[in-house]
């Protein structure tokens, strides 16, 4: 226990002092004392402690503050949380939770020092009183600036396949698609209505058929036709055709969600696309998909041009011709799952709002090819600064998702050839070759040679300053370049990297995009995290546009990057003597050098560099590379040998070990897979060649009780960072886990997981920025606790019954009760991070109920959240008001939400089947009708509304009143010309 004397000050006077760690100017702890030694002066208890404390906490990240350095502290408590981040306690440490704070990020970034903020603290020294501390923090700048990523990005629930479950609108509308001969074109379609149809008015035909109730269309009733509909299975549509249809649909006649199906086994590449962005929201995207049996439908390449961003679409079980892909300046929050792209998915731009965001998973990306590399002049080379990817997030992307993929070469290949020039000598003015050596056909050249290695290409490239990247589960193989170009932070878990030129590097990246350095002392993105990597087999691929890092393993050019399992082993395969050369070049027959694994940067991490002191956790790290052996751990390295990826490969193909010597038989097995088979080949590689280092984590087997202890050399704050749960499987991995939050704020992220309970602790704060979390029982806390859902997360709770007060926030995604929810809870609905204002809150799904109890708040702000019930099966679902309870709405540009039941495509295209009762109970009803204009609205909607409102205020625009009507099955607004009256009817 560290201790310190004051001398000096007298009696009564007043004191400051601050602890710092040596070197820094940041403080621990910083002590403002009145009334110095005075027993009964403002300064605090019979303890001496002090009353006011001024801390500093870095923006971005999980500071901790000992308590310990002011006496023999014997039991702190949080009397308040502040209104900026979270405070938690860990033994007599504070926990002050600043990440995902993007004002005291950009305050910081700014100026030295954000705007501070305070909370108070209960403390109390060993056997004397408790003191109550105002504490005042002042946050400052992060070594990164951004500090952790929370885990940001697109990301739905998905079913126990892995796939993304696609929840449709109210209104929503399926077109299948295909080039059978059965496929109706609409001239096919006036030929079986009649002529009365004309050809731009198909579309009304359409949408009336699959309204229920139908429609008239230029006088003829069209009657509801939900399974044989122009456009359904039975009758599918041509492309060309289905492109004008599907864009009409989701526009003119305003269905919420439309997904286009293409029919396997064809080739559409010649014909238009039909892909829409957009949707209800985020939890209800457009999608274009693919059915029937048969090989994945071929789509030309997918552009979605613009200034402006839309939001919303899924892209599954599609294939893309060679070097055709994804590309997007105005399309965001898409999800690319399942498919086959030789080519380039590509998003950019920002539209001073929303940046791009999106997700590639379980797809396979085996090269990005770009026959538009060849030289105009000369077309029978490659021009040698061919640049494509297979994934490029450019810059300014915003929440980058790539888990579960075989991403692989991006624009470069290994069967190249290199040319000489006309001088017959190498040099770097040499090129290479496009002409038929018999190359592979699998690269789709017609035995053409594959461009060859260059600095400009890579698997997946980063562009400049990019946000929340999370990596997981990927299988990197091949590359000219480096695997991955990676500017800023990312967290990276269970990922695979071979025979690269440079493997990969964390970089500090750019605050900007293409501006200059902001900080030059700090790294200008987020935190990097590898945990259960490895990477292996050195590319050696050698060319006139190589360059020099022909073997280069991993170089950190950030600082505090954590390692935790990771593994650089083998730049060449130490059971094959042939492979030894690769190291004499076959363009120019210089012998390469070999490189290091882990490489630090010299100039930010040796002696005076600005990182010098800030290097990063290293637990299980390895580096067996060249004639480097990096061994911090002193792992047993008797059988390092074994672990190659040749002697994977043959273990999963029943051969002998060491059977396969080249790497390209690898690479064609693994491009085979279906898109959802890499995650389990992934971690079967991981685990393979951990086993001889002895580090390959037992993870538990069943269920369990896991409890919450933020790792501060990590994250501290992720629900899927195993090294917060004591390094073991993340909750949620068996349904019958229990969790413990120990009162900290936790984000969750990326997964759809259920748990059989969770406790929140003193004041924990769970948040689902993506993801869905299933709670089989009501959740619990002491004192108080939080839950929000942000963006597309979603959290679905069986009630809460705890006397503690419970505070629910539904910024965007859904929060549903599937139980009793009796507890004391304040609720604030808005869907302020939703892009579309979307957000919904069921108050009761299926059969549950919901009461919001006397001196608490149900606030719905604007028309975007929908609010209410549904189920199947005709469930009591009821909500209920106390005496004393407040109901709000609020007015956003003039409008207002409904309570109401309402699909909320968790059931499919169901109907809500549920017996719906609100009960107002005599609950004050507050209204902000800024804006809205005169006419009726629907307040509550239900099948039965029983009670009144006690009272009713609020504010409305001058020169209009508002009357308030309890209907048997709803609750109605008449707002009309007056003098400004708010009243009940």
């Amino acid at each position: 226990m560290a201790k310190f004397d004051i001398k000096g000050p007298t009696s009564g006077s007043t004191v400051r002092f601050a602890l710092r760690r040596s070197g820094s100017t940041a403080s621990l702890v910083e002590v403002s004392r009145t009334d110095w030694a005075v027993p009964d002066g403002s300064g605090g208890g019979d303890g001496g402690l002090p009353s006011v404390l001024a801390l500093e906490a870095e923006a971005g990240v999980v500071s901790r503050i000992p308590l310990s350095t002011l006496g023999q502290i014997s039991g702190v408590e949080i009397a308040s949380q502040p209104g900026l981040g979270h405070v938690s306690l860990s033994g007599t440490d504070i926990l002050i939770n600043l990440v995902d704070e993007e004002t005291a990020i950009g305050e910081v970034v700014a100026a030295p020092t954000g705007t501070p903020f305070g909370f108070d603290l209960l403390v109390s020294e060993s056997g004397k009183a408790p003191v109550t501390m105002a504490v005042t923090v002042t946050p400052i700048r992060h070594k990164t600036l951004c500090g952790w990523s929370c885990g940001r990005g697109i990301k739905l629930a998905v079913d126990s396949n892995d796939a993304t479950v696609l929840e449709p609108g109210e209104t929503h509308a399926d077109i299948y698609v295909s080039l059978s001969a059965s496929a109706y074109d609409k001239t096919a379609v006036i030929a079986e209505v009649g002529s009365w149809l004309m050809a731009n008015r198909v579309d009304d035909y359409i949408a009336a058929q699959i309204t229920p109730g139908g429609g008239d269309i230029l006088g003829h009733a069209v009657s509801h036709n939900p399974t044989t509909y122009f456009g359904s299975r039975a009758k599918p549509l041509m492309p060309d055709d289905a492109k004008d249809i599907v864009a009409q649909l989701a526009s003119t006649h305003g269905f919420e969600t439309v997904h286009i199906h293409y029919e396997r086994g064809y080739d559409y590449s010649g014909n238009k696309g039909a892909a829409v962005v957009g949707g209800a929201g985020l939890l209800h995207p457009h999608a274009v998909l693919a059915w029937g049996e048969g090989s994945r439908p071929i789509l030309g390449g997918a552009k979605f041009n613009g200034s402006i961003k839309m939001h919303g679409l899924v892209m599954r079980g599609l294939e893309f011709p060679m070097g055709d892909g994804v590309e997007s300046a105005a399309g965001s929050n898409v999800i690319i799952e399942d498919c086959a792209i030789p080519g380039l998915v590509y998003f950019y731009g920002n539209d001073g709002t929303y940046p791009a965001r999106f997700t590639v998973r379980n797809s396979i990306l085996p090269q990005a090819f770009d026959t538009s590399g060849l030289d105009p002049a000369n077309p029978s080379f490659w021009k040698g600064n061919y640049r494509p990817s297979c994934i490029k997030p450019g810059g300014g992307s915003n929440g980058i998702m790539i888990q579960g993929n075989f991403v692989a070469w991006g624009g470069a290949g290994p069967e190249y050839l290199n040319t000489f020039g006309p001088d017959g000598v190498p040099s770097k003015d040499d090129a290479y070759g496009y002409e038929q050596i018999g190359s592979d056909p699998r690269w789709g050249l017609n035995g053409f040679a594959t461009p060859g290695p260059n600095l400009l290409t890579h698997p997946i490239y980063f562009d400049s300053f990019t946000r929340h990247i999370l990596m997981r589960d990927n299988f990197v193989f091949g590359s000219g370049g480096s695997l991955i170009q990676l500017r800023g932070g990312a967290v990276m878990r269970n990922c695979a990297f071979t025979w690269g030129n440079q493997m990969f590097a964390f970089g500090k990246g750019l605050f900007d995009n293409y501006g200059d350095t902001v900080h030059p002392d700090y790294a200008d993105g987020h935190r990097s995290l590898g945990q259960d990597v490895v990477v292996t087999h050195a590319g050696y691929l050698d060319g006139p546009n190589a360059g020099n890092a022909l073997s280069e393993g991993v170089k950190v050019a950030a600082p505090l990057v954590a390692f935790d399992r990771f593994l650089v082993l083998h730049d060449l395969n130490p059971n094959d003597p042939a492979d030894q050369g690769r190291l004499v070049s076959d363009w120019n027959g210089d012998i390469h050098a070999r490189k290091d694994g882990l490489i630090y940067h010299d100039e930010e991490f040796g002696p005076g560099g600005i990182f010098e002191h800030y290097r990063g956790r290293e637990r299980q790290t390895l580096a067996y590379w060249g004639t480097q052996t990096h061994n911090p751990d002193s792992l047993d390295l008797s059988n390092v040998s074994d672990a190659t990826i040749f002697r994977w490969y043959d273990a999963q193909r029943g051969n002998a070990p060491d059977t396969t010597t080249d790497i390209l038989d690898v690479y064609w097995w693994l491009r085979e897979h279906e898109g959802p088979e890499i995650t389990a080949l992934v971690r079967s590689f991981i685990a393979f060649m951990q086993a001889p280092m002895g580090i390959a984590p037992t993870w538990r087997t069943s269920a369990a009780a896991c409890s919450f202890v933020p790792d501060l050399a990590e994250d501290g704050c992720r629900w899927d960072n195993p090294n917060n749960w004591g390094g073991d499987l993340i909750p949620g991995s068996f349904a019958g886990d229990t969790v413990t939050l120990n009162g900290h704020k936790v984000f969750f992220q990326d997964h759809t997981l259920t748990v059989a309970g969770l406790d929140l602790g003193a004041g924990g704060h769970l948040q689902a920025v993506n993801g869905r979390l299933n709670v089989s029982a009501a959740p619990v806390c002491t004192g108080g606790g939080a839950l929000t859902t942000d963006e597309s997360g979603q959290v679905w709770v069986k009630g809460y019954q705890g006397a503690a007060p419970l505070a629910v926030t539904v910024k965007g995604g859904r929060f549903a009760n599937t139980g009793t929810f009796s507890g004391p809870a304040d609720i604030h609905v808005d869907g302020s991070t939703d892009p579309h204002g979307k957000a919904e809150f069921l108050c009761a799904h299926g059969a549950a109920a919901m009461t919001v109890r006397s001196g608490r708040k149900m606030e719905i702000v604007g028309s975007g959240p929908r609010v209410g019930f549904d189920g199947t099966g005709g469930a009591q679902a009821r909500l209920s008001f106390e005496s004393g309870a407040v109901l709000s709405f609020v007015a956003e540009n003039g409008r207002l939400a409904t309570i109401r039941e309402f699909r909320s495509g968790v059931n499919g295209t169901a109907a809500p089947d549920v017996v719906s009762t609100v009960a107002l109970g005599g609950a004050t009803l507050a209204l902000d009708l800024t804006g809205v204009a005169a006419g009726s609205h629907v307040l509550v909607a239900a099948d039965s509304v029983t009670g009144s409102f006690g009272s009713v205020s609020g504010k409305i625009d001058p020169g209009l009143d508002a009357t308030v009507s309890v209907l048997a099955n709803g609750v109605g607004l008449t707002v009309t010309a007056g003098s400004g009256r708010i009243v009940l009817g």
